[in-house]
């Protein structure tokens, strides 16, 4: 079917080249690797390779079944062609699909390219798509813990070290090539520090040339070769879909921590237990590394909080003796949150340094879990065990999980500013007794072509805000982090595959809305969606989500209206017909009948969308019979409309 194969190999220079052999891999993934190819790349997951696009933009060719049956073979436009029609042809209707005009089409069309590309499945089901790939290779991972503060100003600067470092020299010598591509930079929303700082867990990646046949977490990741399953078409794999993420990290992400059991908060809380006891029987002269990290200026204050956090120590050492393996992490946290920042109401014991001691305490204990989780780390292994962290072993505990994912340009003052917010508010609960247990993780990518991608900047710049839903306040940040977003102060732009509480106006002020003053891609892509639907008339795949985003076909039509008499005389009568049915439901038709100076004679209101009207003439002049179609979508009325004049004569 496929007349070339097209080589990324940076040896080849982009040529066109002959077919080369396996394996290949993307090239670049998501982290999470629990969704479908199609449905990541119809949504625009990315991954944090500054370098490079998100994963839709690596889609050639699209195979569509829209509603109504009919098939359409999509490609962008490009000299040469992907495909050859007639090998394309013979090769689908070898698969079964039928090739009658009105059942197959072949477009090569960039703008329907692109707008199906990115539809959140409101063009109908992608069958199966053409995707564009590269030799396999490795990739060398390296962590590093910062303060939030002492980087967030290098984030506007792309010739930083953030985007431009060289790979450490001992993988240089191994064979590793070039400067980071990657870029993460996980934020703790939990300050520390009296309330000054962050933590900060920044990863980058380098491509790493494949080390010989066995490379790490190829076994770990895929395994025995099985039989062939004539369900997914392909070879079934021991270990693939079926394992947890790779050991090559052996540090815990926040979704493992969310199902993990009592061990490791039992390690924390005893880090805690043991450095607070140290500080309490020196009276306050010996202070551990992280409680000295936790109080940046002196102990000197903390010292008066000794007797509030002798009641802590207690506290403490009652949850970590009654700890057992059935105890998640998040439901652990949620209880040691309200003894710390919540206690029973008692003006004796329970006061201002009472809430004091155990708001510092909890601070305490997630800076060392936070810290923890994104420790310095180096290692290396093939791209898929890297780029997908995706626990599949795990059916259980990642619904515990909530989280929003908003866009902005990276050197925008704005993306620092919602960081800073979050943490701001993250303050504000915790003085109120609530606090979350999660991350803002900020990921990195090149613009994508699709229209409504949420990556139209040369560096985009996705703000991951993930919680535990578990520990009481995580729902509330997420929702304050969406709320904000909206905000047209930020206008950040919502993922599509994630939480996303857009509304219509949301929409449209982002993609762009003519009717509104704002053109924008928007606009092609309802135009796309006008093609493939015979202008909204096939809905079957629209759902509440896409009407309430306004992903829909909001401009009726008129297909075409005739008159039986292009020239007429007083008192002769005209028959004005039209045809308007491709249009959405719900869409009205009227005929007006006015004037050469606009007076409008008469209006023919509820009228079908195919139909005739007669009219009597009873004056001289031209006259315009225009039929009019009007949609209300959102409460805004939109029409559409097609005149044809009869000349009266004497």
């Amino acid at each position: 079917m496929l007349k070339k194969t097209w080589s990324l190999d940076p040896r080849h220079d982009g040529r066109q080249t002959p077919e080369f052999g396996g394996p290949h891999a993307f090239n670049t993934l998501g982290s999470a690797g629990g969704q479908t190819v199609v449905g990541a790349l119809n949504t625009v997951t990315h991954g944090g390779d500054f370098d490079r696009p998100p994963i839709a933009d690596s889609v050639l060719a699209i195979h569509l079944v829209a509603d109504g049956g009919k098939h359409y073979w999509i490609e962008p436009e490009m000299t040469p062609t992907l495909t050859d029609d007639s090998s394309l042809t013979q090769a689908l209707s070898d698969l079964g699909v039928p090739m009658g005009a009105a059942d197959f089409e072949i477009v090569r069309d960039s703008k329907l390219f692109n707008a199906v590309l990115v539809s959140a499945g409101r063009f109908g089901v992608i069958y199966s798509v053409i995707l564009e790939a590269r030799p396999q290779y490795q990739l060398y991972e390296q962590r590093r813990l910062f303060e939030w503060q002492d980087i967030k100003d290098q984030i506007k600067n792309h010739n930083s070290d953030l985007y431009d470092e060289p790979g450490p020299l001992l993988a240089v010598l191994s064979g590793l090539t070039g400067n980071n591509h990657f870029l993460q930079i996980v934020v703790c929303l939990t300050q520390h520090a009296f309330f000054s700082k962050n933590l900060a867990g920044v990863t980058k990646r380098w491509t790493f040339p494949i080390s010989g046949p066995n490379p790490p977490g190829r076994w770990e990741r895929v395994g025995r070769k099985l039989n062939f399953d004539p369900l997914i078409q392909a070879d079934r794999f021991e270990n693939a879909g079926n394992q947890h993420s790779y050991a090559g990290d052996p540090h815990p992400s926040l979704l493992d921590i969310a199902c993990s059991h009592a061990d490791f908060l039992g390690g924390v809380i005893q880090g805690v237990i043991h450095e607070i006891e140290e500080f309490v029987d020196s009276h306050g002269t010996l202070i551990g590394p992280a409680l000295l990290t936790m109080v940046a200026t002196g102990n000197a204050g903390l010292a008066l909080l000794i007797p509030e956090l002798l009641v802590i120590l207690a506290i403490l050492r009652e949850i970590v003796n009654h700890l057992t393996p059935a105890n998640r992490f998040a439901e652990t946290m949620n209880a040691i949150k309200d003894q710390l920042l919540n206690p029973t109401p008692d003006p004796v014991t329970h006061g201002a340094n009472r809430r004091a001691a155990g708001v510092f305490v909890w601070q305490l204990i997630c800076y060392k879990a936070f810290a923890s989780q994104q420790s310095d780390n180096t290692y290396e292994a093939i791209s898929y065990a890297v780029m997908d962290q995706h626990d599949y072993k795990d059916i259980t505990c990642n619904i515990n999980v909530d989280s929003v994912e908003v866009f902005f340009d990276s050197v925008d003052d704005r993306l620092i500013a919602y960081i800073d917010s979050l943490i701001n508010y993250e303050k504000q609960l915790e003085y109120g007794g609530r606090a979350t247990v999660g991350y803002a993780a900020i990921r990195f990518t090149q613009p994508t072509r699709a229209l409504l991608g949420m990556q139209k900047w040369p560096i985009t710049a996705a703000v991951e805000v993930s919680c535990l839903k578990d520990v009481s306040g995580g729902e509330n940040l997420v929702t304050y982090a969406t709320t904000l977003a909206l905000n047209p102060n930020f206008n950040g732009f919502l993922h599509w595959g994630q939480r996303n509480d857009y509304k219509v106006a949301d929409v449209q002020r982002r993609y762009g809305d003519v009717l509104n003053g704002m053109p924008g891609d928007l606009g092609d892509w309802r135009a796309a969606l006008s093609r493939i639907t015979d202008n909204g008339l096939f809905d079957g795949f629209s759902s509440d989500f896409t009407r309430r985003t306004g992903l829909e076909v909001v401009q009726p039509k008129v297909n075409w209206v005739t008159v039986d008499l292009p020239e007429a005389t007083l008192g002769q009568t005209v028959t004005i017909n039209w045809e308007a049915r491709s249009n959405p439901p719900g869409t009205r038709a009227a005929l007006s009948v006015t004037a050469a100076d606009g007076t409008e004679l008469r209006l023919f209101d509820n009228l079908p969308l195919l139909g005739s009207q007669t009219y009597q003439i009873e004056q001289h002049g031209v006259h315009h019979f225009t039929i009019r179609t009007s949609y209300i979508f959102n409460g805004e009325k939109r029409v559409g409309s097609m005149t044809k004049d009869v000349n009266v004569v004497p």
